[in-house]
């Protein structure tokens, strides 16, 4: 973030804690949706769309976790602790 405008840095900064947020909210939910697919497969019922839902939730988890890793290094590189 060599040039990157102070005003963009404090943005940066801004986001990463609403970022992980996020995440942990995913988290939440992301682990009820889970249970919720295994309770109908323990019922023996039928789950394409609770699956399906599931998979969409599990790719954008691992969106948002890659969100937030590239935030956490665009802290760090303006912190100087790491070269761009």
């Amino acid at each position: 973030m060599a040039d990157t405008s102070a005003h963009t840095k404090l943005i940066v900064r801004e986001l990463l804690p609403r970022a992980k947020g996020f995440v942990a909210e995913g988290e939440r939910r992301l682990a009820a949706q889970e249970a919720r697919v295994a309770d109908l497969q323990r019922k023996g019922r039928d789950s394409p769309q609770s699956k399906t839902l599931l998979a969409i939730m599990r790719e954008t988890m691992a969106l948002q976790i890659s969100h937030v890793r590239l935030l956490e290094r665009e802290v760090r590189a303006d912190l100087g602790f790491e070269q761009t």
